[in-house]
């Protein structure tokens, strides 16, 4: 079965949120690098004040996505041209029952085919969802740092064990971004790299072909011919 992908399927309105976050996140992992171990000469006041305005844009960034997908004007899925409020594809979905575990032998290069999916396949869930939660990990344990918002956070701070055991939560927190956008990478690159003009300020242009396989519909075959297959084995060993 072959699918199109569209401009629909990544609004302009996504993918400039989308690079914002991509620049916002790298440069908070660079600076928390950098706070963390010092390898230049910087100001540190200065480098701190970089990462606390990354952090804005990325906390920003993401309330702004959360926000268009609950109430902007919505994407389509892959092949379609319906628009839909984004938030049906932050949930499970009925396309991707039973494609987990035929998606993970696929990227692990033990499948050839596709699974058939629905925009954001399982693997793509998980990884969005644990990069939201490296996201809100990160801003809790970066205001109960920060010495205007630190006050707030003082008794959570002391319940979760002090201030470094904050510090290390922040920084596992950054080791979090950088293992989901490994992933995040790896992924696109396996699976998608048609949908990579997309992401791009790309006019409307011809869509991409990309084929893929239903996953029930190959069940239903595979246990098909081995019910035929089976009476003619029966016969022969006879």
């Amino acid at each position: 079965m072959a699918k199109k992908t569209n401009r629909a399927e990544h609004p302009l309105s996504t993918v400039i949120t989308h690079w914002i976050h991509i620049v916002a996140l790298f440069t908070l992992i660079f600076t928390g690098l950098w706070i963390h171990d010092p390898f230049t000469d910087w100001k540190f006041h200065t480098v701190r004040y970089v990462h606390l305005f990354a952090a804005f844009f990325l906390v920003g960034t993401g309330i702004f996505r959360v926000y268009w997908g609950f109430l902007g004007r919505g994407s389509t899925d892959v092949g379609g041209t319906k628009r839909i409020r984004d938030w049906h594809f932050f949930f499970p979905q009925k396309e991707n029952r039973g494609t987990f575990w035929p998606m993970v032998s696929y990227y692990l290069f033990l499948r050839k085919t596709h699974p058939c999916t629905a925009k954001y396949n399982p693997l793509q869930k998980l990884a969005y969802g644990a990069l939201l939660f490296a996201i809100i990990l990160d801003a809790f344990t970066g205001l109960a740092m920060w010495h205007v918002t630190q006050p707030f956070f003082q008794p959570i701070t002391y319940a979760l064990g002090g201030t470094q055991m904050i510090r290390e939560l922040h920084y596992l927190a950054m080791w979090l971004f950088i293992v989901i956008t490994a992933v995040h990478v790896y992924i696109v690159a396996i699976e998608a790299p048609w949908e990579l003009p997309l992401m791009f300020f790309w006019k409307e242009g011809q869509p991409v072909r990309m084929e893929c396989v239903d996953v029930r519909d190959r069940r239903r075959l595979e246990t098909k011919a081995a019910k035929e297959a089976a009476p003619t084995a029966g016969g022969e060993g006879g």
